[in-house]
């Protein structure tokens, strides 16, 4: 019998939906796949998944109650992710030989497909370098206070599937803060339970921590050294998503930027051509600031109406 010496997590909601074990993540990188079909990709024969199939199947009927057991020359642990509302998102599971290696770290969110607010739990919400506390429920710019702007739009894509998609439906993303010296990079993804067309909709997402991954960071090295500020915005519901630059800080006032968004006329963003960027003028505080927006639509998975706003503070000379 073979098994893989590395940590899996089960996406637990994907799992019951599907009404097949699904594999969210391996040795703390993506899978997003039932088990069925890449067991022996993963390093499975077929009496190692027919053991990992019991030993989830078991654990998912029990109580969600971390437990370590050995037996056979074999170590099995288990260790329960759960929503802020105390739903079980995520089942890390090892089932291997000793010595066990280190669990990857995942955390638990619920977006809140009206407010555009999460609440979160799991491992380490220090990771993502801000303060709030499990369950506490903040703007979704909070949790992305930090992210590399080029990422905003995947994420930004995955709250439009939620919002859009069917009971059941599934989205991800890739993203990467850097909330001091050094990058800290997730995968993210969602489960969508109840129906977004009812506002009945609830989205539990479960998020791995990844060792690595490559970075394009342009458009933060834009931000960074032309004293800008970037806005990731929801055109359609004029909903900021993520707020990074210069004037970051401020704009965590609502009103204050309420009043930006006002200035800026998305509508003819929308119309524009995919490659075109509608420039302005606009007032903040009294202080003029140039404002270039331009959409981020992601035609690899049909999402209209994300749009990017770059500030950067107009010339007095």
């Amino acid at each position: 019998m073979h098994l893989p010496r590395c940590w899996f997590g089960v996406d637990v909601i994907a799992t019951l939906l599907r009404e097949e074990i699904f594999i969210h993540s391996a040795g703390g990188q993506r899978v997003a796949r039932p088990l069925r079909r890449v067991a022996s990709r993963l390093g499975f024969d077929r009496q190692g998944e027919d053991l990992f199939t019991a030993v989830v199947r078991d654990a998912l009927a029990g109580p969600a109650v971390d437990r370590v057991r050995a037996e056979g020359g074999l170590e099995c642990h288990t260790h329960w992710i759960k929503a802020p509302d105390d739903t079980s998102v995520g089942l890390i599971v090892w089932l291997a030989a000793a010595p066990v290696q280190i669990r990857p770290v995942y955390n638990s969110w619920i977006l809140d497909l009206h407010k555009v607010a999460t609440r979160s739990g799991g491992d380490n919400l220090g990771l993502i370098g801000s303060d709030r506390l499990p369950g506490e429920e903040r703007p979704i710019r909070d949790l992305l206070r930090h992210t590399n702007p080029e990422d905003a739009g995947e994420f930004l894509s995955l709250y439009y599937g939620a919002r859009t998609g069917k009971e059941g439906a599934y989205t991800e993303a890739f993203w990467s803060v850097r909330p001091g010296d050094d990058w800290v990079h997730f995968w993210s993804s969602t489960n969508l339970v109840g129906s977004a067309d009812s506002g009945r909709a609830t989205v539990y997402g479960l998020t791995a921590q990844l060792r690595d991954r490559e970075l394009d960071t342009r458009l933060g090295t834009l931000v960074r050294y032309t004293n800008a500020t970037l806005l990731m915005v929801d055109a359609q519901n004029k909903v900021t998503v993520t707020a990074t630059g210069e004037l970051a800080p401020a704009l965590e006032d609502e009103q204050l930027l309420e009043q930006v968004l006002a200035q800026i006329d998305t509508d003819r963003v929308l119309a524009a051509t995919s490659d075109s960027v509608v420039e302005q003028t606009i007032a903040i505080e009294g202080d003029q600031f140039r404002a270039a927006a331009f959409s981020v639509t992601n035609a690899r998975k049909h999402i209209d109406g994300p749009v990017a706003i770059l500030l950067v503070p107009a010339r007095t000379d």
